[in-house]
């Protein structure tokens, strides 16, 4: 009951805060109807690629909220405040420490209401199988709607084509009812993707793309040329350039984004939202503060064009030169 009245007073609170202009200027033009408070509910949908369905422009990413530090009720807080703002998409991984555990009591009463994704990191087609079936377990579900192929900058060609290979493993799943859609994801190595994209077997991919490392892995003119001509699904993940500290020890010190600071948080919102084709942005939520920031720089976005465009992407280039390869490799 208190975490309920609590989510209650966040919505109020992000309607109260997100939209009270948008209320005066309808106001002001003679209109009649105010846009709905406290969601994301009333904005437009994007198409999720040949999968067809439509998806909000702000997804869950549940790693930054997935290590056993994070008790379970802050964790169940901020994914029910989540899609009850109307999130409908939400990431997982079973290296995410405890994530997919911690999504189960959501999923009881949301199963039905969201688009579920996890990913397997495993090279063969027996390992990938248990991965999978044992993510299930975990999160209390007969099936996911997509797995990803995780960090596929990390795989051979021939481990994710060839005989014995993760897509074997990733039919078979399909043909068990595990899942309905096969994804890769990835932070590295972008010309490792386009190879198993032109396969026509991938149908939705997540990569990191922000106005910095832009300069560095450019997913965005490397790799999305060859998802558009597939029709694959585009789902941009590391918008906010990812946790301060390298690898996971950013979530350990639960940090912020390294784009989170306020002069940057919209210019990351804004050019991530301008990229052609992204249907969603996975965001790592770890309060409901974060949330509300998040749904604030949606509802204010700014065309991404003239000398703002030409501003932030020259903010982006330099801030590039003191991060570079902080994902990992680019060859």
């Amino acid at each position: 009951m208190h975490d309920s009245i609590k989510r209650r007073q966040f919505l109020r609170q992000v309607g109260a805060g997100m939209i009270g202009g948008a209320v005066v200027r309808a106001a002001e033009s003679g209109a009649t109807t105010q846009p709905s408070v406290g969601t994301i509910k009333d904005l437009p949908t994007r198409k999720l690629g040949r999968i067809g369905i439509r998806v909000p422009p702000l997804s869950f990413g549940s790693a930054a909220m997935g290590h056993a530090f994070f008790t379970k009720e802050p964790f169940e807080e901020v994914a029910f405040a989540a899609i009850e703002a109307g999130v409908r998409y939400i990431d997982t991984a079973p290296i995410y420490d405890v994530a997919e555990e911690r999504l189960a009591p959501v999923l009881a009463k949301h199963r039905k209401d969201v688009f579920l994704v996890t990913k397997t990191m495993k090279h063969n087609r027996d390992d990938c199988l248990r991965d999978i079936e044992t993510s299930l377990k975990r999160m209390k579900t007969d099936h996911v709607d997509l797995v990803h192929i995780h960090n596929l900058g990390d795989y051979s060609y021939t481990e994710v084509t060839g005989k014995g290979g993760v897509l074997e493993a990733l039919r078979e799943a399909k043909k068990r009812g595990w899942l309905k859609y096969i994804g890769c994801s990835g932070h590295v190595r972008p010309h490792r993707f386009v190879p198993i994209i032109e396969t026509g077997e991938i149908d939705l991919i997540m990569v990191a793309m922000n106005f910095v490392d832009r300069n560095t892995y450019n997913f965005e003119e490397k790799v999305l040329p060859a998802a558009r001509k597939q029709d694959c699904a585009i789902v941009c993940m590391k918008v906010l350039g990812g946790a301060k500290g390298e690898h996971f020890s950013g979530y350990r010190k639960r940090a912020p984004g390294l784009l989170s600071e306020a002069d940057v948080h919209q210019m990351a919102f804004d050019y991530a939202f301008s990229i052609p084709d992204v249907a969603t942005m996975v965001v790592g939520l770890k309060s409901l503060d974060e949330i509300r920031l998040a749904i604030k720089a949606i509802r204010n976005r700014k065309p991404f064009e003239g000398p703002y465009r030409e501003t932030v992407l020259a903010k982006g280039a330099e801030i590039a030169k003191e991060w570079g390869e902080h994902f990992g490799p680019v060859a």
